[in-house]
């Protein structure tokens, strides 16, 4: 059951002050409850300060409440009002005025005339919205629902798609890395290798600088260290030469 918080004032001279009256609470139906009749009784409740609570039950059995304001004048105004299943408080302000045959909100029945427009699919019904905003587009949801699987199952396919393309970039990604390090290990090894060469070269220049310049014996006690790949007969047989050359002027003294 709902509680209204009713609030009622008299226009006086440019402002307000409070009624004191009653308000009066009428239901239209009856309903039934198992194999019993409910016949709701009206009741009225009394305007203190203006001010009033009324408890009543929601309008989901007996379709709405005549509501009728008594203010103390020979006026009276009466609503018909639908009280939705609350367990709060409702201002009297809140409640929707409906058609007391129809129930239809009295914005709705007063209104023009509902146009109903039929689609095939949300889709098209989204699309038929736009170009017409005050007609109501009805849509098949099995439809709707079939189309909306179809959508999911392009979604799941085109991700599959880009998570095998990501994984394929990945390896790829990881050869290139592999290879790369390899590439800098043969370059690093090619390098160090040539370095050990022009070592092996200066060495030799040296050696066939001081065997082809005259006066330049060769030191007995510093002998130089024959190069790795420097074959040892071809070394003895180029100092030969040298060491006659040494001998020849000793002979010319004697």
């Amino acid at each position: 059951m709902a509680t209204i918080h009713i609030k009622l004032n008299h226009a006086v001279n440019g402002g307000t002050s409070p009624c004191e009256g009653k308000v009066r609470f009428i239901p239209l139906r009856r309903y039934n409850r198992g194999d019993t009749v409910i016949v709701p009784k009206p009741f009225e409740v009394t305007l203190a300060d203006g001010e009033a609570n009324a408890t009543i039950i929601d309008t989901d059995a007996i379709g709405c409440w005549a509501v009728t304001e008594l203010p103390g004048t020979p006026q009276e105004y009466t609503r018909y009002v639908q009280v939705p299943t609350t367990s709060g408080t409702l201002e009297y302000t809140d409640l929707i005025d409906v058609n007391p045959t129809t129930l239809l909100p009295a914005a709705v029945s007063a209104g023009p005339l509902l146009q109903i427009a039929l689609a095939a699919d949300a889709q098209a019904a989204l699309a038929y919205s736009r170009t017409h905003p005050d007609t109501l587009v009805l849509y098949s949801e099995e439809a709707s629902i079939s189309a909306m699987t179809a959508t999911v199952a392009d979604i799941a396919a085109v991700r599959a798609s880009a998570q095998t393309q990501a994984n394929h970039a990945s390896a790829a990604a990881v050869s290139a890395g592999t290879d790369a390090q390899t590439i800098a290990a043969a370059a690093r090894t090619a390098a160090h290798n040539l370095t050990r060469v022009e070592d092996a070269a200066n060495r030799i220049t040296a050696i066939a600088d001081a065997i082809t310049t005259p006066g330049t014996p060769a030191t007995p006690d510093e002998p130089t260290a024959p190069d790795e790949t420097t074959d040892p007969t071809e070394t003895e047989e180029t100092a030969t030469p040298a060491e006659t050359t040494e001998m020849d002027p000793h002979s010319e003294e004697a």
